[in-house]
């Protein structure tokens, strides 16, 4: 929806985009979202490897310095609220006596935003389209609340670090929590920890005796930069990479993962079932995969598909906890 609000923004406000200017996309969420933008005078700002990667091989800058500055700094809201001021004041500091524009659908929390701001800036544009809004306005013309913050840590427990708009946040997630006490603490060998997050699983491998090493494995640069501050010895290895794509360097003993079943906010069977087939091509012939799932996710047809055995061996009436033994010659062919 955003490239369609953008296209009434271009027209109403044609200055704003002058071939010219540079400009800062700020959390994009898919790779169409940068169609109408000259490569050579745009630079991206995002957390997700599956973004970052194509972005970067097609010629974009994605890793501009902290004091690249540009004429227009453009944030995609995130539905994560602190999340969200955290991007805004980045993008003000980017953008420097230039113009800020934010968009966000109204489901995601846009609108209170919007109400902030409105107490420290006027706007110049400020349009409703396509179940969402896009506004414009000028840095200078303001100054943020002196409550937002460019980077606001959390502590979990007082032993873990996080950060807004990262999975499980602000507390251990309940499904994480389940794995734990069903994985065995005679564990041993090399493995990884699939869609890692924050290191809750992460963490509680590294300190059992006859693990050797983890790779600590995810889509978001935040999360793992806040699992290598929770986790304290060199076993660990943490790899910024989608689960789907990532090959290890060799296989593994064991597998441990709580995968995701969203996309962009809608449910998406199809990506936990790929993390089951990408646990399966990284494990050794006699390797394990332990993970927990939503009791509702019907994931043991593809189970059964990529493993010679698998069995539930712990639960609630909200999630299963799965063993899948032996994977499947077929499995572990290059994909």
């Amino acid at each position: 929806m955003f490239v369609k609000r953008l296209s009434f923004l271009k027209f109403i406000f044609p200055d704003l985009f002058r071939a010219s200017k540079k400009v800062c996309i700020i959390n994009p969420q898919y790779l169409s979202d940068l169609k109408n933008f000259n490569i050579k005078n745009t630079v991206v700002l995002t957390d997700d490897i599956r973004i970052y990667s194509p972005l970067s091989s097609a010629g974009y800058n994605c890793a501009p310095g902290n004091n690249y500055n540009v004429d227009i700094s453009i944030i995609l809201l995130p539905k994560s609220k602190e999340f969200a001021k955290e991007l805004i004041v980045n993008g003000l500091k980017r953008s420097k006596g230039g113009y800020v524009v934010i968009d966000g659908d109204k489901k995601d929390g846009i609108i209170s935003i919007i109400k902030e701001l409105e107490k420290e800036f006027s706007f110049d544009i400020k349009l409703s389209k396509a179940h969402g809004k896009i506004v414009a306005f000028r840095t200078d013309h303001g100054l943020l609340p002196p409550t937002w913050h460019s980077k606001k840590l959390n502590k979990i427990n007082n032993d873990f670090v996080t950060v807004p708009g990262i999975f499980s946040w602000d507390h251990v997630d309940s499904a994480s929590k389940l794995l734990k006490t069903h994985i065995p603490n005679d564990l041993k060998g090399c493995g990884a920890d699939l869609g890692a997050g924050w290191g809750f699983l992460t963490k509680f491998l590294e300190k059992l005796v006859s693990v050797d090493h983890i790779y600590a494995i995810d889509v978001s640069k935040r999360a793992l930069e806040c699992a290598a501050k929770n986790c304290e010895t060199s076993k660990v290895k943490f790899v910024w990479e989608d689960v789907q794509q990532w090959k290890a360097p060799k296989p593994l003993d064991f597998i441990v993962m709580n995968p995701p079943f969203h996309s962009n906010g809608k449910v998406d069977i199809k990506l936990g079932e790929m993390f089951i087939i990408s646990a399966a091509r990284n494990l050794i012939k006699s390797g394990n995969l332990y993970m927990v799932s939503n009791r509702h996710l019907p994931y043991e047809h593809i189970l059964g598909k990529h493993f010679a055995a698998w069995n539930e061996i712990g639960g609630d009436n909200k999630f299963k906890v799965i063993l899948a033994e032996k994977p499947l010659a077929v499995s572990r062919k290059k994909p």
